[in-house]
């Protein structure tokens, strides 16, 4: 099935809103560091007697940006999940020939629903949660039934997978690295990657590249 005027989604235009707004408040929060450091140079705030009391407030270590942009990295994500369920409830909307689901329903799952409407809204809710679970079964979907492909070949999905990999290490690990992400991290890191350790990738670096490939993948979407 081709779509037509996929660029007017609402869906598509909130995730190029949200992750543009995640970049920005990122790349603003660090300018605004470096300000601080210059202007407590400039007024040689050390010296005061008073500085002790604020010294931790108004201080940024480099670990400490490190961090900040860690908690962006985890926004893309979060900002891109969103994005994969929504779509996709806005295409069974949009295009209700394209709405299947083997769903057995059960009396409890629609006993509370007044209308048939409501039951529609229910399965394709379930429905777009079930093709949302994972990235390859989502873009494997899109580009089943709706002729979109996501990546341009398998070499950029496990890259993406890769970063979704190192979310999952910071969210779910503590950032202590194990065997399923060196596997997964193998095609950005030539090195083994050692196990049970603080990873110590560039977290810049890494939303620099999650940030493009985001925006490449809203492109791709907009042209189809």
């Amino acid at each position: 099935m081709r779509l037509k005027n996929k660029c007017r989604f609402d869906s598509l235009k909130n995730f190029k809103d949200e992750i543009d707004a995640t970049n920005t408040l990122i790349q603003a929060l660090e300018i605004q560091i470096e300000a601080t450091r210059e202007l407590l140079k400039f007024t040689k705030a050390e010296s005061k007697p008073e500085y002790t009391k604020y010294k931790n407030l108004l201080e940024v270590s480099e670990k400490q940006i490190e961090k900040l942009y860690e908690l962006g990295f985890v926004a893309f994500f979060a900002n891109f999940e969103c994005f994969m369920f929504e779509f996709l409830k806005e295409l069974f909307r949009k295009y209700p020939s394209s709405f299947k689901s083997e769903k057995i329903v059960r009396f409890e799952d629609i006993k509370g629903f007044e209308n048939v409407s409501d039951i529609k809204d229910y399965f394709i809710d379930s429905y777009a949660i079930e093709k949302s679970y994972d990235i390859e079964t989502w873009t494997n979907f899109l580009a089943q039934k709706f002729d979109i492909k996501i990546f341009k070949n398998k070499k950029d999905l496990q890259r993406f997978k890769a970063l979704n990999s190192l979310r999952n290490l910071i969210l779910h690990s503590g950032s202590k690295t194990n065997s399923k992400f060196r596997n997964e991290m193998k095609i950005f890191i030539k090195s083994s990657v050692p196990l049970g350790r603080s990873f110590n990738l560039d977290r810049k670096k890494y939303f620099a590249i999650l940030y493009a490939m985001l925006k490449l993948m809203i492109i791709t979407i907009e042209r189809k």
